[in-house]
């Protein structure tokens, strides 16, 4: 058997049963595997093939990956967005569109690009595609981040700066950067293996990027309303630390003070102290409310938790290194 007729549809459906989707929601806390954002109030889940179960796009004579329709190991809940092709506003793959985008803080309105994985499986040479169950997946040079495999912090980066807030992300840098000339890529761009050699910058984080959508207008926009709520939760944590050290000044006077102090004074003095330690504790419960949202906004059941860990790792953290 040399497996279906790549000409004919391979139909099957089971993969789109409610049982399937209560687990990968469940798995993936009910977000996009690959973007992180919360599907179910806004739209449907796709159960995406990390591998097309149909067509290969741009791969003819493909017999399709028909013996993983049904692999678990193959199937990712995704967002519309990220998993269907359309019209989107967004940078394009050359380094010096974002580049631009970050000078200037606006996207380009008038222009849209083609995002979306849709059937796309790109590889870095078609040399080792599995054509059948029985060759080695693991022989593909994949281009595509697969967020149950790799690790995504190995390919992406998020833009992380508290005097420009805009929440972009970046395939991670390889090696040092290199000047790149801009100019347009093909839809899935066939040349962005070359400019990421020649940025120095991880391949597959920018295929990713690409293909899945990464910095689309609406996704990036969700990203920097994130950044700015870290930004006032970490501004608010800032002025409640100053009150309590202020409120810590203005006892340690009253407590020189009440040694040498008389009736009525003494009295009054006892009042402050009292009063000044009613007031910190309860600047101090908002303080620790403050830290819990942190906490709360980084757990991988939040929307956007590994942009939220990574603005954590560097603001927070004072040894700068990725919390694990």
């Amino acid at each position: 058997m040399n497996g279906p007729n790549a000409a004919k549809p391979f139909e099957f459906s089971r993969y789109k049963e409610n049982a399937v989707k209560l687990e990968l929601e469940r798995l993936f806390h009910g977000k996009c595997a690959y973007c992180e954002s919360f599907y179910g109030g806004t739209q449907p889940v796709d159960i995406e093939h990390y591998r097309p179960k149909g067509e290969v796009e741009g791969v003819q004579g493909h017999p399709v990956y028909y013996w993983l329709a049904m692999d678990w190991n193959n199937l990712l809940p995704s967002c519309i967005d990220c998993n269907r092709r359309r019209q989107q506003k967004a940078p394009n793959a050359e380094i010096g569109s974002v580049v631009k985008l970050l000078s200037s803080g606006e996207f380009d309105r008038t222009k849209k690009i083609s995002l979306g994985k849709s059937s796309t499986f790109p590889l870095e040479t078609e040399v080792g595609r599995a054509r059948g169950p029985a060759d080695q997946l693991l022989a593909e040079r994949r281009l595509l981040v697969d967020p149950t495999r790799d690790n995504p912090r190995d390919h992406l980066t998020f833009h992380v700066d508290r005097d420009n807030l805009i929440g972009l992300v970046f395939p991670r840098t390889a090696a040092p950067a290199a000047q790149v000339a801009e100019g347009t890529a093909s839809y899935p761009p066939a040349d962005l293996v070359g400019l990421a050699a020649q940025a120095g910058v991880s391949a597959m984080g920018l295929v990713s990027i690409q293909v899945y959508g990464l910095n689309r207008l609406s996704l990036v926009q969700a990203r920097t309303k994130v950044l700015r709520d870290l930004e006032f939760i970490l501004e608010l944590s800032i002025g409640l630390t100053e009150t309590i050290d202020e409120i810590e000044i203005e006892t340690a006077r009253e407590d020189a003070l009440l040694a040498e102090s008389q009736e009525p004074q003494k009295k009054q003095l006892l009042d402050d102290i009292a009063f000044n330690a009613r007031i910190k504790r309860r600047i101090e419960g908002f303080k620790r409310d403050t830290l819990a949202q942190l906490k709360r906004m980084a757990d991988p059941r939040s929307p956007y938790s590994e942009l939220v860990r990574a603005w954590m790792s560097k603001y927070l953290n004072p040894s700068g290194a990725e919390n694990g």
